[in-house]
């Protein structure tokens, strides 16, 4: 004898009538565990966050290049938006250099040239205007570009509880000698006495 297949109101009809919905309700022993869980998993991220921390920029010099490292590269990127990346100096070109690359003169020198590269299709773009307004609005600019990416690094590093020190210290030295080569670069095409 062949059994006719269940229909939906068949199926509907089956259901417990005294049936009551799983409820899930944690004993206080079980919250308890949960919570004591929970507090032990972020401990054991937050360590795990500082030892990552303490490996990257942990230990003198080496820390000292990653940080510089990501100075540079938050700032060039703010100026490669800004101004397009066809001519960018990226952290892949600079892989593997010398010791002293990322020194604060070096940086700076590195983000002045890369942004200042930009200058002549900057000119070309703008050729309505005179040379003084070109360089000031240029610079202009490029100093916001400079101040946002250099407030973004700053605040990645002093996320990562390591702003301070060597690493404060190379990163300020290293904004410093940028506005001083920024400085450099308008009384050159300006003329002295109208920098001042």
């Amino acid at each position: 004898m062949a059994v006719p297949p269940i229909t939906g109101s068949q199926a509907s009809a089956a259901v417990r009538v005294d049936a009551k919905p799983v409820q899930a309700k944690d004993k206080p022993e079980q919250k308890e565990q949960k919570a004591e869980f929970t507090a032990s998993r972020s401990e054991m991220k937050a360590q795990s966050n500082k030892n990552i921390v303490e490996a990257m920029f942990g230990g003198g010099k080496q820390g000292d290049d990653k940080a510089m490292n990501i100075l540079y590269s938050e700032i060039m990127s703010t100026i490669n938006a800004e101004l397009g990346a066809d001519h960018a100096i990226t952290p892949n070109k600079v892989a593997g250099q010398s010791d002293d690359y990322w020194s604060p003169e070096n940086t700076a020198g590195r983000i002045v040239d890369g942004a200042l590269g930009f200058f002549e299709t900057f000119q070309r773009q703008n050729s309505s205007m005179g040379e003084e307004e070109q360089v000031e609005k240029f610079l202009s600019v490029i100093t916001k570009s400079i101040d946002k990416g250099y407030g973004e690094a700053t605040k990645v590093l002093d996320g990562l509880k390591i702003f301070d020190g060597s690493i404060k210290d190379n990163a300020e030295a290293t904004r410093s000698l940028i506005d001083d080569k920024l400085a450099a670069f308008r009384e050159a095409k300006l003329g002295k006495a109208e920098a001042e």
